[in-house]
């Protein structure tokens, strides 16, 4: 059996800075899915701290770990065939500290108790080798040879970490430096990243791009839908948007849409952190609507009903950085694409989408995209993204291996 062979039947252990039942789809948990079809995964919620435990703890989601996190009952639990989740014990919280011994410390404990719980979870399943995959997380196990022996490591970049935001940014840059370099494999979602990683570590860090679940997302134009109860009284045409309304928008661009597009209705899918980031309140608008997160499953029941779908973001520092993960599934729902000129990547997608410079290309361009909706044009768009399905990604993911395997 080669090298190879053998790693496709490894079990993988995938850390994330998302967990399994995270309100938004992550790139991390698709990955874990897609893996999981071939060989088993286990994956590992972003730890909770004491202080996240004490204001989170009568929330579902923490209740229904409660056991784990106090180290009373099993850390594991099966969410699908070959597919676990790790739920690690609570974790001090010490981002707080500043650089230093004092820091390193309680990493180090943080880190013990982390693969402790991981070495625990394998050994329960009857596994001792295994794939350790830390996809965006360098917070944790950045080093983590002293504590666990995979057979191969794999750090995976997929933010601009400094650019988030200041938590994120204290601890997180000199992390994802240390990770990159302690991998046996460094991959970069988007191609900004990977250069800018690279330059940082000075190692090598390959391109490995978010993909999409080209298959569930198909069904916004394959099947016939009931339209969901909270979309049935918008009123069309719709322009929508789907994922975390966050810091990556222009919000001065949203605001002109509604306020031009008055007889269309611009909708919103996922978590709102909009008044953490402007002060333009959509809500005024009698035209914008907030739908909440929806389950990853049911997102293309709501896309099938859009009339076009945007990706209003900044050009910035982060925004340069991401490849989003609602590109291919847009297109495998068959939209209409409207977006920012944000990145290189987005603008790989130029013949398939609006790629807007200004705000009056911006604006320009949707009633072009509305009007833009022949079966065999949505075909086209699926087929774009269908060359992006995780499928796709994992099999290059191997081929990436397999050169690393020979150059070592």
């Amino acid at each position: 059996m080669t090298m190879l062979q053998k790693l496709k039947k490894l079990p993988i252990v995938m850390l994330s800075m998302s967990r399994w039942d995270s309100p938004i789809s992550s790139a991390s948990w698709s990955l874990a899915q897609e893996f999981a079809k071939s060989q088993p995964v286990f994956y590992v919620d972003y730890p909770y701290t004491y202080l996240d435990y004490r204001r989170e703890k009568e929330l579902e989601t923490v209740k229904m770990r409660r056991n784990a996190l106090l180290g009373k009952g099993a850390s594991t639990r099966l969410l699908e065939e070959n597919l676990c989740s790790i739920t690690p014990p609570l974790m001090y919280p010490i981002n707080w500290l500043s650089p230093g011994v004092a820091y390193n410390f309680g990493r180090s404990l943080n880190n013990k108790k982390l693969a402790a719980s991981i070495k625990e979870a394998l050994k329960s399943q009857g596994f001792h080798d295994f794939i350790l995959w830390n996809s965006f997380n360098p917070i944790y196990l950045a080093s983590f040879k002293n504590n666990l022996n995979p057979i191969f490591s794999v750090y995976h970049s997929r933010d601009a970490i400094g650019a988030i935001n200041e938590y994120t940014r204290k601890h997180g840059v000199s992390s994802e430096i240390e990770a990159t370099g302690n991998y046996d494999l460094a991959l970069a979602s988007s191609s900004k990243l990977a250069k800018d990683l690279s330059k940082h570590s000075k190692k090598d860090v390959l391109l490995f791009a978010n993909g999409g679940n080209t298959d569930l997302f198909s069904k916004a134009w394959k099947e016939v839908i009931e339209i969901p109860k909270d979309l049935a009284d918008i009123p069309k045409p719709i322009i929508g948007y789907v994922g975390n309304i966050c810091q990556r928008q222009d919000y001065v661009l949203l605001e002109k849409i509604a306020q031009q597009n008055p007889d269309k209705s611009l909708v919103f899918i996922g978590p709102r952190e909009d008044h953490l980031h402007t002060d333009i309140k959509l809500d005024r608008f009698s035209n914008v609507f907030f739908l909440g997160p929806k389950n990853l499953k049911i997102l293309p029941d709501y896309l099938s009903f859009f009339d076009c779908a945007i990706i209003p973001f900044l050009r910035n520092d982060l925004t340069e950085s991401i490849y989003p993960l609602k590109i291919n599934e847009y297109l495998a729902a068959g939209q209409a694409v409207v977006t920012t000129n944000f990145s290189d990547d987005i603008a790989s997608f130029k013949d398939v989408i609006w790629l807007a410079n200004t705000h009056e290309e911006f604006l320009d361009s949707i009633d072009k995209a509305i009007a833009d909706q022949s079966l065999e044009i949505k075909m086209n768009r699926f087929e774009s993204a269908k060359n992006n399905s995780w499928g796709n990604r994992i099999a290059m993911f191997w081929e990436l291996v397999q050169q690393k395997v020979i150059k070592s």
